[in-house]
């Protein structure tokens, strides 16, 4: 048996729970998109009651755009002395403190010079005793010549007492050499800084008998100012370096691995003979000033070489290029606050800005924030002249040329896509 009131109850619930649904919807759809516009009165919104996508427009500027290639460098002392004793001796005393910046010529150490002063006297003796047998060999000669023209003396006696003043005159000179040598022994006892720089730490106390053949030195002199920084790039720009470096002093930035921040700026001076088969990298030589010494040997910095530069040419941010199967695109946004797709040739670029060789010109404004929402001949509303984060009181674009590279170098000659940033 049927029953028509429970068949009849079904449907009036689902009927109910789809309108309550459909009008869910309605609510929603009211909410997000047909609400009315606060600011559709001043000209915001566009046709259908939708407003206007906010964004934000950047101007192109023009200027000087610095091309660089960016490696991972090594910082070089040009002088590391290793301070080692050149005479054997028990170490007296050790005249400087650790970390200490010296002077050439100044004095580091003394070795127990007895033994040398004893040499040095020695030699002298030496040096007397021939000097007297010298002399008396001369009046002897003197004499035998005078007998000889006498004939009371022979030849013969004549020529062996001349050989034997020549004997006496070399031990002479041999004399003066070894006082010269024991001078030179004595002096070593006292060791000098054969150069001007920071003195490292002391291996060897005072008390201790050195040598020349210890493995380890007093102390390590190394040199702060000047300074270099060895870094290497690809193989492949290698002949790029050296026509640039044939024609004009090339700049090379060091920078801080953490911060970024640039701690010194020096010159690019010598490039290896050889590349390495194993990275295919060659390796270049960078001299540093480094007066405030903010590098120090052997530390590991972010290194940047100005390749070129490019003059006059139209700079905008990198945020404002798009990538697509057709090419690089920009948003550019009109006097009337319409944006209008057009298609870019891009240069050079780095992490923050970008060349653009062909398509637009300068004082044109690109969006450079909210691209996403945007489609061609769309109105918007321009809502900051600034890159994301920047404060409305900066400049739209850094001034041309203090911005660099990141290794993004893009010519016709490289790989699509390869950068410049060595391993």
């Amino acid at each position: 048996m049927s029953h028509p009131s429970s068949t009849r109850r079904v449907p009036v619930a689902r009927v109910l729970l789809w309108t309550l649904l459909l009008l869910v919807a309605l609510i929603a759809l009211w909410w997000f998109f047909l609400r009315d516009d606060p600011e559709g009165d001043d000209g915001g919104s566009q046709g259908g009651g939708m407003p206007s996508p906010a964004v934000a427009a950047v101007t192109a500027q023009q200027g000087d755009f610095p091309v660089t290639l960016s490696a991972l460098g090594t910082v070089r002392s040009l002088s590391s002395v290793a301070i080692r004793p050149r005479v054997e001796g028990e170490l007296v005393s050790v005249d400087f403190e650790e970390g200490q910046r010296v002077d050439k010529d100044q004095v580091l150490a003394h070795i127990d010079d007895r033994t040398y002063q004893a040499q040095l006297a020695q030699a002298n003796a030496e040096l007397t005793q021939n000097q007297a047998q010298l002399a008396t060999a001369r009046e002897d000669l003197k004499r035998y010549e005078n007998l000889s023209r006498a004939n009371n003396v022979s030849r013969q006696d004549v020529e062996t007492q001349r050989q034997l003043v020549q004997q006496y005159q070399g031990a002479v000179e041999a004399s003066r050499a070894n006082i010269q040598s024991a001078r030179v022994q004595l002096d070593y006892t006292t060791v000098r800084a054969p150069a001007g720089g920071i003195i490292g730490l002391r291996n060897v106390d005072p008390g201790n008998i050195v040598a020349t053949g210890d493995e380890n030195p007093i102390a390590t002199l190394t040199s702060l100012a000047p300074i270099s920084v060895v870094f290497s790039l690809p193989g492949q720009y290698l002949s790029r370096v050296r026509d640039s470096m044939a024609q004009e002093r090339m700049t090379v930035s060091v920078m801080d691995g953490h911060t970024g921040e640039t701690l010194a700026t020096g010159e690019l001076t010598s490039i290896d003979s050889a590349i390495n088969t194993d990275t295919g990298t060659v390796r270049l030589r960078a001299r540093m000033d480094n007066h405030d010494e903010q590098l120090f040997p052997n530390a590991f910095v972010n290194v940047e070489l100005t390749l070129t530069k490019l003059n006059n040419v139209v700079i905008v941010p990198e945020t404002a290029i798009q990538n697509s199967e057709s090419g690089n695109q920009v948003y550019v946004v009109d006097d009337e606050e319409t944006v209008h797709q057009r298609s870019v040739e891009v240069g050079a670029s780095d992490d923050l800005h970008a060349v653009i060789d062909a398509g637009l010109d300068v004082g044109e404004r690109v969006v450079v924030d909210g691209v996403d929402r945007l489609r061609d001949g769309a109105r918007v509303n321009v809502v900051s002249n600034h890159l994301p984060g920047e404060s409305d009181d900066t400049d739209d674009t850094p001034p041309a040329g203090e911005a660099t590279n990141e290794g993004q170098l893009r010519s016709t000659d490289d790989p699509a896509g390869e950068g410049d940033r060595s391993s």
